[in-house]
């Protein structure tokens, strides 16, 4: 029975992800692209990718997490194209602005490129590898694996003043948080979805300590608060679970715990409201549909365009002249 229900799950997320595919090249404008991108310049591509994703998790499945994580902040600041991973001689790159300073990953990024230039020279680009490792890092969290679109161009310009189009956590409005989507050519669905990848996991207490000075705070269970000022004890660098009791498995719990109140950071809380809770019951009740719509969400953001496009990097932290 089970195996029947993973593979209907799996079919669901194959018609739904290619059926994404058109409307993901319509995101990307002018840019092309198109799965098995590099089959014929680079073929071994993505699994170099998936293996030294899967090294780094061996050694810290916390990464999986991190690097999903890397690929969102990435696409929403100047589109899908490698620009967190740039460093700026005044230190003022992506990676420098507070929404970003908690951002992991770069040294396995950079391992991955290492692999891929001593395979393909100046072939595969670091936004592709960004899509790639999130795509992994999904699958070996106990997600879908989906087929991702190739050919982003990796960007030139990477500024700490360009994150505020970042979604804030501290966004309790859910309709003012869906305006970040919304900007990005995505749908109040792929709010909710994409804010599912909070299912694994960990947030520093600094993010949401004011949450735990307010017994007020409506939107958070007593004894889950509670809970967190144990776990924080009102140490900002501390971290707990995004997803209380599966912190490391990529399911449903996430939503559960939305709607029980059970979320550290008030856009997570946010989706607990009446535009959006019918989409977050029906995710908790359904993980494998969860799943393949999240697949879909990931390639649907995974198209947004980049606004300065560059040469493939050599090294993902600078770019080529």
């Amino acid at each position: 029975m089970a195996m029947e229900r993973k593979g209907a799950g799996l079919l669901v997320v194959v018609v739904a992800v290619a059926g994404l595919l058109l409307h993901a090249a319509g995101v990307a404008d002018a840019q092309t692209l198109r799965v098995g991108y590099y089959n014929q310049t680079c073929r071994t591509a993505e699994s170099i990718v998936a293996d030294e994703v899967q090294k780094a998790a061996y050694a810290d499945r916390s990464i999986l997490a991190s690097l999903i994580r890397l690929h969102f902040h990435d696409c929403f600041v100047n589109g899908c194209d490698g620009s967190v991973l740039l460093d700026a001689g005044d230190g003022q790159a992506e990676k420098n602005a507070p929404p970003n300073l908690s951002l992991r990953g770069y040294d396995v990024v950079d391992r991955i490129k290492a692999r891929l230039e001593a395979t393909c020279k100046e072939t595969v680009s670091c936004a592709d590898i960004l899509a790639f490792a999130a795509r992994d890092s999904v699958r070996m969290s106990g997600g879908f694996g989906y087929a991702v679109p190739g050919g982003r161009p990796d960007g030139t310009v990477s500024r700490a003043s360009m994150t505020g189009d970042l979604p804030p956590a501290n966004q309790r409005n859910v309709d003012l948080l869906a305006q970040y989507f919304y900007r990005k050519g995505l749908s109040l669905d792929d709010m909710v979805v994409l804010s599912g990848a909070h299912t694994v996991g960990v947030v520093h207490c600094g993010t949401f300590g004011y949450r735990l000075m307010n017994d007020q705070d409506k939107g958070m269970d007593a004894a889950y608060r509670n809970s967190l000022r144990s776990q924080c004890q009102y140490n900002p660098n501390n971290v707990v679970p995004l997803d209380a009791g599966s912190q490391y498995a990529f399911d449903g719990s996430y939503f559960a715990n939305v709607l029980a109140n059970r979320t550290a950071i008030e856009s997570d809380a946010a989706l607990n409201s009446p535009r959006t809770a019918d989409k977050v019951r029906q995710w908790r009740s359904n993980p494998d549909w969860f799943k393949s719509s999240f697949a879909a969400a990931m390639v649907k953001m995974g198209g947004i365009r980049g606004s300065n496009p560059g040469k493939v990097r050599v090294n993902c932290r600078r770019v080529r002249t």
